[in-house]
């Protein structure tokens, strides 16, 4: 009696499990999202990959119609999927964490999908706007959609705050393109959103830029968060970087919510050949994007 009922429990625990691993979605290698849910890796200027990650492959859709599906291969780091022509691959994907890269080795010039981050952009109910959201739902922000979702590099560097001298991620970038302000010494800005668990960024977070030329800091209150706001302007080769940063501290990490104007000196151009850009026109728009800022988890 007493065996028959443990071959019965054996049974319903293998069945059990069984149904588990059928119904049950699991996460592909690709670690973004559920077997089958598409992920949408955003590269600048426009393009886009969406991908959807089975168990041992990849299925990609790109924003200039291409489709592929790639089966996975041995990486040393991340994870890589390719297509092979004669035992050479012509088509590489590879995803570690929300950053992803797409490559021809047939061709080294087309880079529209090398640098891609995966997130979460959709319109809001305010006309002309989105919202974005990093992938794991961390933060986010609205944004223009006159201006571009680009991905940013993957792995850690200093690009992550201005000024930085440890180590740290860049997690979402939105790019102003110079057609914005046409006509103009304007050259474009960006806004970007990085962080850093490293002890010493942790240490000098809320510090300032200390030394940089015409550095200022001041405390903001941006929702429920406190910042700590840090302004600079760094030069080179006839050119201004004027660069405004929020940071504070969250989920024991360092926080840098800032954007960068870049514009040319009036007086390396020909007389007549442009005239000045509309600064405060340009500084609102990015200023809202960091006033919209927010915490999500």
């Amino acid at each position: 009696m007493k065996s028959g009922l443990l071959w019965l429990f054996i049974i319903i625990a293998v069945i059990g499990l069984g149904l588990y691993f059928v119904y049950v979605p699991t996460v592909p290698s690709g670690g973004l999202a559920p077997k089958g849910v598409p992920v949408t890796f955003y590269c600048g200027n426009g393009n886009t990959i969406v991908a959807k990650f089975a168990t041992s492959s990849v299925r990609l859709a790109l924003s200039s119609g291409a489709r592929y599906v790639l089966p996975q291969t041995v990486s040393g780091s991340g994870v890589r999927y390719a297509a092979s022509t004669t035992g050479t691959s012509a088509f590489v994907f590879t995803n570690e964490g929300a950053s992803a890269s797409l490559t021809d080795t047939a061709s080294t010039t087309d880079l529209r999908f090398e640098t891609c981050t995966a997130a979460h952009v959709v319109a809001t109910p305010a006309s002309g706007f989105e919202s974005y959201a990093d992938q794991p739902r961390t933060f986010t922000f609205t944004f223009p959609n006159a201006f571009t979702v680009s991905g940013v590099p993957a792995g850690y560097g200093l690009s992550w705050a201005e000024n930085a001298t440890s180590t740290g991620m860049e997690l979402a970038r939105v790019d102003v393109p110079q057609s914005y302000e046409p006509g103009t010494n304007f050259g474009g800005a960006w806004f970007t959103v990085g962080a850093s668990s490293v002890p010493a960024a942790l240490a000098s977070c809320l510090q300032g830029t200390s030394g940089a030329p015409g550095a200022t800091t001041t405390r903001v209150t941006i929702g429920s968060a406190t910042f700590t706001k840090m302004h600079s302007i760094g030069a080179g080769a006839g050119n201004r970087y004027d660069t405004t940063s929020y940071r504070v501290i969250h989920d024991h990490a360092c926080y840098a919510v800032e954007y960068t104007i870049h514009y040319g000196i009036l007086e390396n151009y020909p007389p007549g050949a442009v005239r000045p850009f509309d600064e405060q026109k340009v500084r609102n728009a990015l200023e809202s994007i960091a006033h919209s800022f927010k915490f999500t988890s």
